[in-house]
């Protein structure tokens, strides 16, 4: 099961009509109580958690992360590969780039250069 809770709409009705067994979700509770879900499509969007806790909860469930962020400045790219998240897109994206990491996760190699600038190895 793919939850997708982006926030967005649109994105939601175009990647639920493109992804077989997925789930809009609107509120966050709901992804927290679901057993079934295997990846969740996510994009920053305020609700009653902060941002880490949240995608540790969801983390700590084995759940996949497809995270949704506007540009890699802002602060959740750290914590969201603190959590082994690697499968992220930036704005602008296509359909496609989503899809693709549903069924191939991004390997550690295509994001060591953002983990290298939080713990300044390069």
């Amino acid at each position: 099961m793919v939850l997708i809770f982006t926030g967005n709409e649109q994105l939601d009705r175009d990647l639920s009509k493109k992804i077989e067994d997925s789930r809009i979700v609107y509120y966050p509770d709901y992804v927290l109580e679901e057993k079934e879900a295997s990846t969740l499509i996510a994009s920053l969007q305020p609700n009653k958690y902060n941002f880490k806790d949240f995608m540790f909860k969801v983390r700590e469930k084995n759940i996949k992360v497809i995270l949704i962020l506007e540009n890699d400045k802002v602060k959740e790219l750290k914590d969201a590969l603190i959590l082994g998240i690697y499968d992220i897109v930036f704005d602008p994206f296509d359909l496609e780039d989503i899809l693709k990491m549903i069924k191939t996760p991004t390997t550690f190699s295509k994001v060591s250069n953002y983990i290298k600038n939080i713990i300044e190895l390069a």
